[in-house]
């Protein structure tokens, strides 16, 4: 009798849930039928970005969704992000809590995850200034020089062989951004490298896959495999922030900052000095994760889209000679590219837009949440609802770009060949208040890597083999836009 009295009541609180659920979608906006405690869990399963458009021609670019018990509406245009993110960004600004991102962030003490607050709003601005004070202009030129000459040497010893180059693309962009944030450079036999390079592959792949405990936060006690992966895969890295945080305050000296992780450690000794309120904000936890997100920032978004980019251009080898044939008038062959070069080199710099575009490595970006209760088109947002702005959508909108499917950079040219401005409908780095604050830097990043590998290798698909596979790799799953696994030749240009 007591099993079956539990049952009833279990089943009723779950239906009375359920009804609940459904009159508040009634204010909400339109979304398919969703079941109790699961909603629309198969609906977020792979590729997802590509389920919601065809969601959206029969809700329209602004639905709901039920991931688990958690209300989502997903943004499927340009107009509906815009007034969301831009025109309304501080009521969008906030960030949800996940169990892996809790693990990740050491408790949201990082930027990417945390929730819109003052310490979040504190932590990018420092992020800013250590970004400005370092990581740009003549410094960041020249050690993506110094990482380039490395891996120009290592691929001409590599010429007319079949290479995978993703390892050897993550070595050049990391002993970029660990020169910068650390002062160190790494070997591809190195310990630490292999390490955060494993850690950047295995975590794109648990993402893709979807963590359980996500969805249904009460399974975070329990060794679920994926949250079991990822305590597995976050240790070592942070051992590895943490290493370099521990060397760098045993030589600190305010009167030479060698890098962004002296910048950091500075920034917390004026706020000790000046009796700063929010000191709390700047623990040594704060540090550590706001220097991992300035590595993982200026590391990911950069590997992903070389790779692309690599690919794109073997598969379109005309428009990689046109690359070509720019940088040798503007550049010549004397010298690595620069970032004065960027205005004169504008088919260059179309041809990396079209590769952001067309990749979308962050087809959805991070989830954000209301801060408060909002409207958008007329319909009720709750606070705390998830918002999803399906970015892959805006980027291959037939309406926007006529052929979004087909890899042309003239796009983003006028007919003289001169540059238009960018258009709106182009934001890899997202948009508004949670934008990616190091978009700058990627971009300065990219077109001096990318320039120099074209101005120095022709890169081909191997003799023999079809077209290579551009759509992303389903390990990615709807987190991230992999490129799916491919080898090139590479040819020196005499």
């Amino acid at each position: 009798m007591w099993l079956m009295t539990i049952t009833v009541g279990v089943v009723t609180l779950v239906l009375v849930t359920w009804l609940r659920d459904y009159v508040r979608r009634w204010r909400m906006p339109p979304g398919p039928f969703f079941w109790p405690i699961f909603g629309n869990l198969s609906l977020f399963a792979g590729k997802f970005y590509l389920t919601f458009i065809d969601l959206a021609k029969k809700y329209g670019d602004v639905f709901s969704l039920k991931q688990g018990m958690t209300d989502v509406v997903v943004l499927n245009s340009l107009d509906a992000i815009r007034e969301a993110f831009v025109k309304k960004g501080v009521e969008f600004a906030g960030r949800p809590t996940f169990v892996s991102a809790d693990i990740f962030t050491e408790g949201g003490k990082d930027i990417a995850f945390t929730d819109y607050s003052p310490t979040w709003k504190l932590h990018r601005k420092l992020f800013h200034t250590a970004i400005r004070g370092y990581a740009s202009g003549e410094n960041l030129q020249n050690k993506v020089h110094e990482s380039l000459e490395e891996t120009i040497a290592e691929f001409s010893k590599m010429e007319g062989q079949a290479v995978d180059l993703e390892d050897y693309i993550y070595k050049l962009v990391y002993n970029v951004i660990c020169s910068a944030a650390f002062g160190v450079r790494y070997n591809m036999d190195d310990k630490d490298f292999n390490t955060l390079m494993k850690v950047s592959k295995d975590s794109a792949e648990v993402f893709g896959e979807g963590i359980l405990a996500d969805v249904f936060p009460s399974l975070r006690f329990l060794p679920t495999p994926g949250i079991t992966a990822i305590q597995k895969i976050v240790r070592p890295f942070l051992d590895i922030m943490q290493h370099h945080l521990d060397q760098h305050r045993e030589t600190f000296d305010p009167n030479n900052l060698r890098d962004i992780t002296d910048h950091m450690i500075k920034a917390q000794k004026d706020a000790e000095e000046e009796g700063m309120q929010d000191i709390n904000s700047l623990t040594d936890t704060h540090l550590r994760q706001t220097i991992a997100d300035i590595f993982g920032g200026g590391t990911d978004t950069t590997i992903l889209t070389l790779r692309w980019a690599v690919l794109f251009l073997s598969a379109h080898p005309e428009i990689q000679e046109k690359v070509a044939a720019e940088l040798d008038s503007v550049v010549g062959r004397d010298r690595l590219p620069e970032l004065s070069d960027r205005e004169a080199t504008p088919y260059t710099e179309a041809t990396i837009h079209e590769v952001m575009r067309m990749g979308s490595i962050a087809p959805s970006s991070l989830p954000h949440t209301t801060t408060v209760d909002t409207t958008l088109r007329g319909h009720r947002i709750p606070q705390g609802t998830w918002i999803m702005p399906n970015l892959w959508a805006v980027h291959h909108d037939p309406d926007t770009w006529g052929d979004p499917d087909v890899f042309r950079p003239e796009r983003f040219l006028d007919e003289n060949g001169k540059p238009i401005p960018k258009p709106p409908a182009l934001m890899p780095f997202s948009a508004g208040r949670r934008a990616c604050p190091g978009e700058a830097v990627g971009k300065a990043d990219t077109f001096l890597l990318l320039g120099g590998l074209v101005q120095n290798f022709c890169f081909s698909i191997p003799e023999g083999e079809g077209p290579p596979d551009l759509t992303p790799d389903e390990k990615g799953g709807g987190v991230t836009s992999l490129p799916s696994p491919y080898k090139v030749v590479m040819t020196c240009r005499k």
